[in-house]
């Protein structure tokens, strides 16, 4: 496909590497997609040219083949060709000789056409073999040229097929290499993340601890304090 000629088609897809389609179901679940897409698809200039045209109208230069056209398209048999003609008959009046004309013209124009017939089956067997050679040898030309240019076709099919498979394994050794490193990353992200949260809670209990110590070094200068207190009004009482 010519991307110049197709500049909004992306070509994503690598056939020798995608084994999804295989799976059960994903055909017709992919077969249902690309329906979709294709009825929200805008009309190319190339299915424009697909599509003939209904009110195109045939053999508008020659009457006879639009005439028989017609009349295959009706479903009308064909008309049977008029033999009358090649037929020697006495007229039947026998009486008139305008008619006994007609019969003698038609009587030479047939002698007329079977000689023309004796002199092409000489011709024809004078020169007919080695003119059946000849063309013969032509077509064997042709046949070799078509040959020819059909093997050239598939091996361009076949080069261009090899090519695309080198590619697309190419290409899916490194999706295979990125797809592991991203899972390496994603598992690395992870134990980042676990770490992050372990330090978080690990940071939460000493703070807890934290707090706790100070309570409890607070609780233990007011009872140091009391004590004191106590000791000097003892001292006072004493004096």
């Amino acid at each position: 496909m010519d991307a110049n000629e197709y500049p909004e088609v992306i070509i994503d897809s690598l056939p020798y590497i995608d084994q999804e389609i295989d799976y059960e179901g994903m055909r017709a679940k992919v077969d249902k997609l690309v329906e979709q897409e294709m009825r929200k698809r805008t009309t190319s200039k190339r299915d424009q040219a697909l599509n003939f045209p209904s009110n195109f109208e045939f053999f508008k230069d020659s009457p006879i083949l639009a005439t028989e056209y017609q009349r295959v398209q009706q479903g009308k048999a064909i008309a049977e060709m008029d033999t009358s003609r090649y037929k020697l008959s006495e007229p039947e009046d026998k009486e008139n000789e305008e008619l006994w004309q007609k019969s003698v013209d038609n009587s030479k124009s047939q002698l007329q056409h079977q000689n023309l017939r004796l002199f092409n089956l000489e011709l024809l067997q004078k020169y007919g073999a080695n003119a059946w050679r000849v063309h013969n040898f032509q077509l064997e030309h042709e046949l070799q040229q078509y040959q020819k240019s059909l093997e050239e076709y598939r091996q361009s099919i076949l080069e261009l097929n090899k090519q695309r498979k080198t590619e697309q394994l190419q290409a899916g050794s490194q999706i295979e290499a990125l797809e592991l490193k991203w899972t390496e990353m994603i598992g690395q992200t992870l134990q980042v993340e676990v770490a992050c949260a372990s330090l978080e809670s690990e940071v939460q209990q000493l703070k807890q601890y934290e707090q706790q110590l100070i309570a409890r070094l607070e609780l233990a200068n007011k009872d140091e304090n009391k004590v004191e207190s106590e000791d000097a009004a003892e001292e006072e009482k004493e004096t």
